[in-house]
């Protein structure tokens, strides 16, 4: 997959869907924590076919170079910004899931002439003490072993009736995720904790999504109303599932978030 050097470190990205060029604005999306690019895959595979999709991803992820030092919001929006500075795209939509919500908040407000739609999917604007301590505990599972933490991250990931027809599957489940934790979720984790965008908010002027899964016990839906409140122009919905609404509610989020690029585009 292509890369590009910015700021001495190699930023992976993926380009998926239409050719770009060929379908109007595309769709800059960040993944979440531990995570790569294929985070979006299912959310892409239930949306228009006739959309580009552009997909970054953080240092220590897929392409991405194991960081050189702690990672910033400010500097993963650069990262962002100088993809799509390479492939000459000016004007774009963004949205991101879980830190990836975080870091499409804050381009939406570092860069507000170039963003046609934002949308948020179980994002924050401020940490509080419950995620530092959940995002502590998720280091030192990572650090005990990446089956443990993927053992962990199924069962509080999820709702309660996904997880009946995953608990057969379980044991297989962990054996093939336990790989796909990012070499950099340390460093990822280490800003999840000191997350504070809230003075970055009144900046966004696009028209924005938040969705938050009802039953999140990562990010409570109540850091979704309060990110979502923070936007001039926003619209908060909830969708029936856990964190890993992204992979329970994939056509889900996918006809949530056409509905606004369709309602919203340029």
């Amino acid at each position: 997959m292509p890369t590009i050097h910015n700021q001495n470190q190699v930023i992976g990205y993926g380009v998926a869907g239409a050719p770009l060029g060929s379908a109007g604005e595309p769709v800059l999306l960040f993944h979440g924590t531990t995570m790569n690019r294929s985070a979006w895959d299912f959310v892409i595979g239930s949306m228009p076919t006739e959309r580009t999709y552009i997909q970054v991803e953080f240092p220590g992820s897929g392409e991405s170079a194991m960081p050189s030092g702690a990672l910033s919001v400010e500097g993963l929006v650069g990262d962002a910004l100088a993809v799509l500075d390479e492939l000459k795209v000016d004007r774009f939509h963004v949205a991101g899931y879980s830190l990836g919500a975080v870091i499409a908040a804050a381009t939406a407000a570092t860069a507000p002439q170039r963003v046609v739609t934002a949308t948020m999917l179980c994002g924050w604007a401020t940490t509080d003490a419950r995620m530092r301590m959940t995002f502590d505990l998720w280091k030192r599972l990572i650090n005990i072993g990446p089956d443990l933490f993927m053992r962990y991250a199924l069962v509080d990931g999820f709702t309660a009736d996904a997880l009946t027809g995953i608990e057969p599957m379980v044991d297989a489940m962990v054996a093939m995720t336990a790989d796909t934790v990012a070499p950099g979720s340390i460093a990822h984790l280490d800003l999840d904790i000191i997350v504070d965008i809230a003075s970055m908010l009144p900046n966004i002027s696009a028209p924005s999504l938040v969705i938050s899964g009802a039953q999140d016990r990562w990010v409570d839906p109540a850091h979704g109303h309060a990110l979502s409140a923070g936007i001039k122009n926003s619209t908060f919905r909830t969708l029936p599932a856990g964190h890993l609404v992204i992979q329970e509610q994939a056509a889900d989020v996918a006809a949530l978030l056409n509905e606004h690029l369709v309602t919203h585009q340029s």
